[in-house]
């Protein structure tokens, strides 16, 4: 990950990287990602959309969406709330939107604090069921769409991407890095019976 408090050190160093047989669930690390909590400051929630759409080229989601442009994604987490990352932004991301946004929001970088792993493959919806209490289903929850919710018992941030090439469905969690090791237990477990492969970041 990148930041000076943990270096380059994978969250999952270490731990297996396989359980099961087959690959039904592939998991690959966001490593270098930039990632930043905005909150608008009072009133300034026009003003601010109007910055991210000005720079970006993006539209703050209103409710739990995600949208992408590029290496830059805004995901809605609550009224007022956003989770922002940019590809290999790096601690840098979130000290370029504090500059730039200081006047409509407040920016706190993420970028150490939390990791994000991108999870794929033909039995990755079966695999979640059994870790959070929420309907996955592509008819309750399409691409593009945001939850906060639990994954045994841990607050985690989830949403779809689109789907592979494959036609696979894929998905991303964001979590507190002090939950990585459980989190990574948790999934690798639940996806054992259908195969589970970690792969490198």
């Amino acid at each position: 990950m990148s930041g000076a408090a943990y270096g380059p050190v994978s969250a999952f160093a270490g731990l297996p990287t396989a359980a099961g047989t087959g690959s039904g669930v592939v998991a690959t690390e966001r490593d270098g990602l930039g990632i930043a909590h905005v909150t608008a400051r009072n009133a300034r929630t026009a003003a601010l959309g109007q910055a991210i759409r000005e720079r970006f080229h993006l539209a703050l989601p209103d409710g739990p969406r995600r949208e992408c442009n590029g290496e830059v994604a805004v995901a809605g987490i609550g009224p007022g709330r956003w989770l922002l990352t940019c590809e290999n932004g790096g601690n840098a991301f979130a000290a370029g939107l504090r500059d730039s946004l200081e006047n409509h929001a407040a920016v706190v970088d993420l970028s150490d604090a939390y990791l994000v792993l991108r999870l794929a493959g033909a039995r990755l919806r079966g695999a979640l069921a059994k870790l959070v209490p929420i309907d996955l289903h592509e008819r309750s929850f399409g691409v593009g769409d945001v939850a906060q919710t639990v994954a045994e018992h841990m607050s985690v941030v989830l949403w779809r991407l689109e789907d592979s090439a494959l036609g696979e469905v894929a998905f991303e969690l964001a979590v507190g890095r002090s939950y990585a090791d459980s989190l990574y237990r948790a999934i690798r477990d639940s996806a054992a019976e259908f195969g589970f492969v970690l792969e490198p970041a």
